[in-house]
């Protein structure tokens, strides 16, 4: 007879000494296995005993491991490696505001895989609509354009939100040549991506949102943290480097890539 071997599941009871291994809190996609379960480290628990991830779980309506694979799939899908902290940010970040983890609304960033820094939390598009649509005191919203074109792209997009306990609407300018990326969007959608731009700072005056961040900015913080040797090493691109010596206009930037 022979005898069955024993588990391979990792369990919280087996795990070591914490000190023995300070750096074993962090997790990939292949540790947050499908069973709903991180890969067990010392003096923590597992992703679904977390009260946190119980209820945002509950709140999606889907089961334990089709939530955590619609996670890793979403808003854990641009990190190589987390740890909890980072997960319990993105939870709690989901919960305080109403937004869903698993869709297109939030997801956390970080530059490279270093764990000195805590990963940011990026909203999207769709959760900056939809933070604004559902706050009970939005009025509505307007937008008015430069008649000054830079590259062909106004030179500013201002945004004013309104507020039913507020007389007087709250109004913010935002300037392409200030805020302009060197992403695709920026690219193909540049007068999108700067109404998006006064959308988003609009937004933080008029409703106070403090903690979370778009994808523009939470690049920028990323790089501003890096040393300048590290900068060039992680972002090579021709780009990049070109825009360091002057700014460059949209027709540029693509002749850039296109080189």
């Amino acid at each position: 007879m022979h005898k069955r071997p024993p588990s391979t599941e990792t369990k919280l009871d087996n795990a070591g000494d914490q000190d023995a291994h300070p750096r074993t809190n962090c997790h990939s996609r292949d540790q947050l296995s499908c069973h709903g379960h991180m890969a067990a480290a010392p003096a923590h628990v597992t992703a679904q005993d977390l009260p946190i991830f119980r209820r945002c779980a509950k709140r999606s309506g889907m089961s334990t491991e089709s939530f955590v694979h619609a996670l890793t799939q979403t808003s854990l899908r641009h990190l190589t490696v987390w740890t909890q902290a980072d997960l319990e940010a993105l939870l709690l970040a989901s919960e305080r505001h109403g937004l869903s983890p698993i869709g297109r609304e939030l997801f956390l960033l970080r530059d490279g895989d270093e764990l000195d820094s805590p990963a940011l939390v990026v909203l999207g598009v769709d959760g900056w609509c939809s933070l604004i649509n559902s706050h009970r005191k939005f009025a509505g919203a307007q937008f008015k354009e430069s008649e000054e074109l830079v590259d062909g792209v106004p030179a500013w997009m201002e945004c004013t939100l309104h507020r039913w306990d507020r007389r007087v609407p709250t109004s913010v300018r935002e300037y392409f040549n200030e805020v302009r990326g060197l992403s695709q969007a920026w690219l193909t959608h540049p007068r999108r991506m700067l109404r998006h731009k006064a959308l988003v700072q609009c937004a933080r005056l008029a409703f106070g949102m403090v903690g979370v961040y778009d994808h523009d900015e939470a690049q920028r913080i990323s790089e501003g943290k890096a040393p300048e040797h590290a900068r060039g090493l992680r972002h090579p691109s021709p780009v990049r480097a070109a825009r360091a010596n002057k700014p460059l206009g949209v027709d540029a930037v693509k002749a850039q890539l296109r080189g």
